[in-house]
């Protein structure tokens, strides 16, 4: 499924508290599987299963199984993918941030217990994430990208890039929406 805005071919300069920043691009990753770890908090290893990339800056896909979320439905985001440009370049993320649960109290996550997996049991390749309506979580990001030097896409290894993300499901994904600060 793919999740296009219309990409206007130059986006407006926005201005908040002094700092100047324009869209970039947004990237819809969506996933299939999780493996849960019990912590002091919820934590799951999600592997992509792919996605699209669209933007005035960047566009293409997310690599099948080219990384995966590390995270826990409310606290910090480690997230690894690999994209592929739509001209063939290869371009490595490290999304880092944090999530929250909209009206939510995080210090329940520390009473929750997750049902015990038996040694070399399979992963359960059917799950279905609950409705959208029970699933508010909100990211805040800042990522980190290699990107080929001597490439249409060398702007991003030294541009300061932030961003926000929305959980969807039906079918599992995010959705991160990524601008440049100028």
């Amino acid at each position: 499924m793919t999740e296009h805005l219309s990409s206007p071919a130059e986006p407006p300069v926005q201005t908040m508290g002094g700092i100047s920043y324009r869209w970039a691009f947004s990237v819809s990753v969506f996933f299939r599987e999780r493996v849960m770890i019990e912590a002091p908090y919820r934590r799951a290893f999600v592997p992509t299963i792919g996605g699209d990339i669209w933007g005035p800056r960047l566009q293409g896909t997310v690599v099948p199984y080219g990384g995966a979320d590390f995270g826990g439905g409310g606290g910090p985001l480690d997230a690894h993918y690999m994209f592929e440009a739509s001209d063939g370049h290869q371009i490595y993320i490290n999304n880092r941030g944090y999530m929250r649960r909209v009206g939510w109290d995080p210090a329940a996550a520390l009473d929750r217990r997750l049902p015990p997996r038996a040694p070399g049991e399979a992963i359960n390749q059917d799950f279905v994430a609950p409705p959208d309506n029970e699933v508010p979580l909100r990211m805040r990001t800042s990522p980190f990208f290699d990107a080929p030097r001597n490439s249409p896409h060398d702007w991003l290894n030294h541009t300061l890039i932030i961003g926000h993300g929305l959980r969807r499901t039906d079918p599992d994904r995010t959705v991160f929406t990524y601008y440049e600060v100028l």
